[in-house]
């Protein structure tokens, strides 16, 4: 290499590298040079990158405002429609294919045929993405932290985290991107309810993954619900006359929530009810059960604050937390087996992690916002604490009860209407009508001893043949009857059998004696 050649500073590197024998090596070594000159420039090269993004962010925090939506706020199902109708992530060219559910997915439509197809694609959302609203620059970047670990436990990556970036200064067009994307999302959502559950995996990860899975379901008329004459009106008017009393109940500093306790048998239109009526007032319900083996206080506690405001707070089978005669009876039995047999396997737990103060503390608060519907359903009024069921924590208790006479003409009325009969290719001899098979169907059906859901699966069997659904539902009644005398016959044998297995193992196995507790050494100190 020629010295002229080179630059200034390298002559000068060199005559500063002889003092140390290092000028020879660069001299007669041309790849030592090279391999130099390449080190200098990566470094250069990467300073500068650094130098960019510095500056970059800089600027980005002196001109931009960010906002932050997690998985499991309603606020998030807002954000993620809103980016879906402006068609964000149409470029992506990751996708996740999955079968179509209630389940909601914010997918991308790849054409007329994705409308009736059985496939969702859902864009990964892996690459930041930039797109102009209003005449204003939005960056979307969406992160998996909020899940991170149930992913690596090799389960789904169903949460995240969406920030949004909006190159601006001016608040009140962050404020408007959100209040467009709720109107959106209202709008979108109007034929359908909304129900938000829990997942395992929100315990561990905050607030906002409480109500990670969300689904829905189609609007149910009100007509479809077959109730006592009045139950389901009061109800309606009822919520109404809540949402309306806000400012009334600021002004009495009562607390703005209500609380309505649906009880009676399984099959009897409880949860059916609760599903019109969020359909009827545009609410979004919020289903908790306590029987799943993570919910406990905390837990309870940290869902029903996130529930948010103008929402139904539901608790299916609130008695579970409550054991009955049998459970009790069972869990002694239990106890007693695992006394005196040492070896055998612990019993399952029967009972909620909830408990009685847990419950009652959430219900007093229902979480930190008010305008809240709290529903609980039971079939066992029995089970709940006369504390739950005070007034001011449950402030209205509907009865429900297996179907009346006039219940079951109605219910088989819906299933056959006349005006329908033609389209479903279902012919009415001369001379009968639906009106006469209705009655004739409810005079055969004995009151208060089958639930609508039961008459409403044995139609269901018959939906083509009204005629046949009134001569055979005599056979049906008897088969059902015989169905229940065996299995309370199987119970009682059940029972019977760990009973004799108790007392058996209680002669293999006596009780260990119970030593007296030796009284307390006192030593004086000296």
């Amino acid at each position: 290499m020629n010295l002229s050649s080179r630059p200034s500073w390298v002559n000068h590197f060199l005559s500063f590298s002889s003092l140390f024998g290092l000028g020879a090596l660069f001299t007669t070594h041309s790849y030592i040079w090279d391999s130099f000159r390449l080190l200098a420039l990566g470094s250069i090269i990467e300073t500068g990158r650094r130098l960019c993004q510095w500056l970059m962010e800089r600027v980005r925090f002196q001109y931009s405002l960010t906002a932050r939506f997690d998985q499991g706020d309603p606020a998030y199902e807002w954000i993620v429609h809103f980016l879906t109708q402006e068609k964000v992530w149409k470029r992506s060219r990751d996708f996740r294919v999955t079968a179509k559910s209630s389940k909601r997915e914010w997918s991308i439509e790849t054409g007329p045929e994705s409308v009736q197809g059985n496939a969702e694609y859902v864009p990964e959302y892996a690459n930041p993405q930039l797109f102009r609203w209003e005449g204003y620059w939005l960056e979307i970047k969406r992160t998996n932290e909020l899940f991170a670990g149930n992913r690596a436990a090799g389960g789904p990556s169903s949460g995240g985290t969406i920030y949004v970036t909006v190159y601006t200064m001016d608040m009140s067009i962050l404020s408007r991107l959100v209040e467009e994307a709720r109107r959106r999302y209202i709008n979108v959502s109007k034929p359908n309810v909304i129900v938000h559950s829990t997942e395992a995996m929100g315990h561990n990860y905050g607030r906002g993954g409480i109500w990670a899975d969300v689904k829905r379901k189609p609007k149910r008329p009100l007509e479809s619900i077959i109730l006592r004459e009045g139950t389901l009106q009061s109800l309606i008017q009822d919520a109404r006359e809540f949402i309306d009393s806000e400012q009334w109940y600021n002004k009495a500093g009562i607390p703005h929530r209500m609380g309505i306790l649906l009880y009676g048998p399984p099959g009897t239109g409880k949860s059916s009810t609760i599903y019109a009526l969020a359909g009827e007032l545009g609410f979004e319900i919020y289903s908790l059960s306590l029987a799943l083996n993570y919910v406990d206080d905390s837990f309870l506690q940290r869902a029903a604050s996130a529930v948010p405001k103008h929402s139904i707070f539901l608790i299916e089978d609130i008695d579970c937390a409550f054991p009955s005669r049998e459970d009790r009876e069972e869990d002694l039995l239990h106890n007693q087996y695992i006394t005196y047999d040492p070896y055998s396997p612990p019993p399952q737990r029967r009972r909620s992690l909830v408990t009685l103060s847990g419950l009652l503390n959430v219900i007093d608060g229902v979480g930190s916002e008010e305008g809240k519907l709290f529903f609980a359903t039971t079939n066992y009024i029995d089970r709940l604490d006369a504390a739950l069921l005070r007034p001011g924590r449950i402030d209205r208790k509907v009865p429900y009860s297996l179907a009346t006479r006039e219940q079951a003409e109605a219910l088989y009325a819906r299933f056959f209407p006349e005006s329908r009969l033609p389209d479903l290719g279902i012919m009415v001899e001369k001379g009968d009508s639906i009106e006469q098979y209705a009655r004739d169907f409810a005079d055969q059906i004995p009151s208060d001893e089958f639930s609508t859901a039961e008459l409403q699966g044995y139609l269901l069997a018959h939906k083509k043949e009204p005629k046949q659904a009134v001569s055979d539902v005599d056979a049906w009644i008897e088969r059902e009857r015989q169905e229940r005398r065996e299995k309370r016959e199987r119970e009682a044998k059940r029972l019977e059998k760990m009973r004799e297995q108790v007392k058996k193992r209680s002669n293999m196995y006596p009780p260990m004696p119970v030593v007296p507790a030796m009284p307390p050494v006192i030593v004086d100190d000296f």
